[in-house]
């Protein structure tokens, strides 16, 4: 009797040990690959300067900062032709800015998508939107292009949808500018309002300079000079 329940009571701690050994192999088997894909930081990037986008992704270690190798990039395009570059300047230094990072199954898109959503846009013959808009009306592409990419530059990409939307509607061209200029600075104030931070007063710094740089040569107007006035008091 003594001898049989000897045996039980060793049979079942390496049941239990099997039990556990099994559970790990199998969290192993499937935690592997996750913690793999978690490794990989995939995304596009944006250059305002160039208008051109790529490709970028390199290893990081999950939970860390920590990069492992460097990062790979792939051949710059633009997501535009010629009747849209044909308005702008190529301007150095270029920055990059990230328009969408992934990381495993998330993913997350930032400012510069919105751009590249209305520049990869379509319309019913195939033709992209505005490339064909900018053939069309090249007066009003003069205008626009320049002011959208000076945007980009100062990362204020939440008012191109509003700067697009004008430019499609209004037809005279002076009317036009200061539209989309008055939508620049107005787009400037806000971001100003949200920069606080000790760290971000080189960025207020710079979108106040950029953003009274419109108000320059305007005397008497009571849109700019309200406008004016708000930028010089928030930069106090």
């Amino acid at each position: 009797m003594n001898s049989m329940e000897t045996n039980s009571t060793r049979r079942i701690p390496v049941r239990g040990l099997l039990i556990a050994v099994i559970s790990l192999l199998l969290a192993g088997f499937f935690a592997i690959p996750i913690f793999l894909s978690n490794m990989v930081i995939a995304g596009e990037e944006f250059c305002p300067q160039l208008f051109q986008k790529r490709d970028f992704f390199y290893y990081r270690i999950p939970g860390t900062k920590l990069r492992l190798g460097s990062t790979t990039l792939s051949p710059a395009s633009s997501p535009c032709s010629t009747f849209i570059l044909t308005h702008l300047s190529a301007k150095n230094p270029v920055e990059w800015h990230v328009s969408r990072a992934s990381q495993g199954t998330s993913s997350t898109d930032s400012g510069p998508s919105i751009l590249l959503e209305y520049l990869k846009s379509t319309n019913a013959n195939g033709a992209k939107s505005w490339d064909d808009w900018s053939f069309r009306k090249p007066a009003s592409a003069k205008v626009l292009w320049p002011i959208v990419q000076e945007a980009a530059e100062q990362k204020l990409y939440f008012c191109v949808p509003e700067l697009l939307r004008n430019a499609d509607s209004e037809a005279d061209l002076q009317v036009l500018n200061r539209k989309l200029t008055v939508i620049c600075i107005d787009a400037a104030i806000l971001k100003m309002k949200s920069l606080s931070d000790l760290n971000e007063k080189s960025d207020r710094s710079k979108l106040r300079n950029w953003a009274l740089s419109f108000t320059e040569d305007v005397e008497g107007d009571k849109a700019y000079d309200s406008r004016k006035t708000e930028i010089l008091s928030l930069s106090e």
